[in-house]
Formats: C-alpha cells, sequence, structure tokens
C-alpha cells in the first residue's frame, strides 16, 4: 500500500505541475527497486547471541504483489510502466504545445488504465461568450434602436418603452417593454453582443404603467453616447468631479429626463439636463 500511495503521489505532482521529472522517476525506482544497502539492512536480522545474520528476503522483496480493483499486479511491472510514463511526460514538457494539457492527461489515462484505475475524463472547456467592456458607439446605438424595432413579436406594432433605458459602460442596454399583446404586462430585455434577448416577465402595478410609457420612436439611442459625452467635459470644469461611465433614460407623466443629473465636486455641486436628443439642456450650479 505504501508503494501505491507513492505512485499516485508522483502522479498528482506530475500531472500538475510536470517539473523535476528526472527526480521523481528516481524516486520511483528507488520506491519499486530498493538499492542493495537498502536490501541488506532489510535482510539483516540479530542473532539471539548479539551477532548479525543475513537472511534470503531479496527474492521477497523485488517479487512483492499489490492487489488493485480485483487484479494482482507486480510492483516491478508497475515500476516499469511508471518511469515510462514520467520518461513521457518529462518529453512533452521539453515540447510543450497549446494541446500540452490534453496530451498529458491522455498519458495518464493510458497509465491508469494499465493499473485498473479509473481514469480522469478530458474536457475541452467551451469557449466562453466575450463581453464588451467599453460603451457603444453611435453607430452600434443606432443598430440596436434598429434591432429592436424588428422583434417579430411587435411587428406591425408600436413598441412602448417603460420606465427607463439604461446604457451601461459594458456595452449592454437594459429596458422593458410593454407585453405586445397585453397592455397590462411588461418585459424585461436585454441587449448584449449585437442582440436583444428573449423577454422576461416583470411584476409591475397596473395603475402605473400608463404613465411610465413613451413610444420608441421619441427616444433616439445614440443619444446617449452624446450625453456621456457632453457630461464628462462639463465634469473637467468641476473640482474634484469624477466622470461618469453610463448613462440612463427615466419616463414619468410624458416627460423624459437623462441621468445623472448632478455633478458632485469637492466643492461645488451643479444640476445638468439634456433634452431627450441628448443636446445640453441646463448647466447650473446648486
Amino acid at each position: 500500500m505504501k508503494a501505491l500511495n507513492t505512485i499516485f503521489s508522483l502522479l498528482a505532482i506530475g500531472s500538475l505541475l510536470l517539473t523535476g521529472c528526472k527526480q521523481i522517476t528516481k524516486s520511483v525506482n528507488e520506491t519499486f527497486k530498493p538499492s542493495n544497502t537498502a536490501l541488506q539492512k532489510q535482510g539483516q536480522k540479530q542473532s539471539p547471541t548479539g551477532t548479525t545474520t543475513t537472511t534470503t528476503t531479496t527474492h521477497h522483496i523485488q517479487k512483492s504483489e499489490v492487489i488493485i480493483n480485483g487484479d494482482t499486479l507486480n510492483t516491478n511491472d508497475m515500476q516499469e510502466k511508471t518511469a515510462e510514463l514520467f520518461k513521457e511526460l518529462e518529453t512533452l514538457q521539453k515540447n510543450k504545445t497549446e494541446h500540452n494539457s490534453k496530451e498529458i492527461q491522455e498519458k495518464v489515462n493510458k497509465f491508469m488504465k494499465s493499473i485498473n484505475m479509473p481514469q480522469k475524463a478530458i474536457t475541452t472547456p467551451h469557449p466562453k461568450t466575450q463581453r464588451k467592456h467599453f460603451f457603444l458607439t453611435m453607430a452600434e446605438l443606432e443598430e440596436a434602436q434598429m434591432k429592436l424595432t424588428r422583434l417579430p413579436q411587435y411587428a406591425g406594432k408600436e413598441i412602448e418603452l417603460y420606465q427607463s433605458v439604461h446604457f451601461d459602460e459594458d456595452g449592454r442596454i437594459r429596458l422593458k417593454l410593454q407585453h405586445p399583446e397585453n397592455p397590462k404586462y411588461v418585459d424585461d430585455y436585454e441587449y448584449e453582443n449585437g442582440k436583444w434577448s428573449s423577454p422576461k416577465p416583470v411584476q409591475v402595478t397596473a395603475s402605473n404603467i400608463e404613465r411610465r410609457l413613451v413610444p420608441l420612436n421619441q427616444i433616439s439611442f445614440s443619444a446617449a453616447l452624446k450625453v456621456l459625452q457632453e457630461y464628462n467635459q462639463k465634469v473637467l470644469q468641476v473640482e474634484g468631479a469624477k466622470p461618469t461611465t453610463y448613462v440612463y433614460l427615466s419616463f414619468w407623466d410624458g416627460r423624459i429626463r437623462w441621468f445623472p443629473g448632478t455633478i458632485n465636486g469637492t466643492r461645488e455641486r451643479y444640476s445638468i439636463d439634456f433634452e431627450p436628443n441628448g443636446t445640453l439642456k441646463n448647466f447650473k450650479q446648486d
């Protein structure tokens, strides 16, 4: 069992780090093929008279066996297979490629199979969808609005925005739309990586829906970039103020307002307001 544990320890080290393969192979050899000195020590006994006698134990040590999953394996065979494995791993380490980890796992699995041990499944990671990490350009904002008007569920129907539209720094747009069939319902949508998501139901107070609706044709998504740039230009005029990385629209009783609506500095505070098309409407110190 001690010998078997040594194999697994070496495998774990080799699979994860693949460093010092020569030294590991040496350790395997010493584990399963003890030196003459070690054998002599094992074979020495203390006689009743106090003298040391040597017995023939070498044959037993070299022919020791272990049972793995019902199969009896000779430790000498295991030693040879382990040494061969680490020789292959060392070669892979010297000739690194983009498929190194897969090849290493295949070698380890082959070894595990040869000694009747369970193998680890080889999995290929799926590439993650890359999210944009910057605000959308004017053209991208216009494209997002155009794609929204072409949603099949709104074909031939007017699209009503509900409550707000958020333009995030990572390129997403988040908004709510009145349901195309039932005016008492509202759905959540998100635009990311050039696509609009499927609708997700939202709980709303039915009595307030009409007060928070604005037709999509009264809004220009491209205005979001104008608001962002104008706001950050004004920030430069206020000591200690920080620029914004996102903007959003809010609707109430037919009024359309852009946010953030204030610029806070270390000594001063300003109110800032924009027209729906993104033109600066008002900028004054409070």
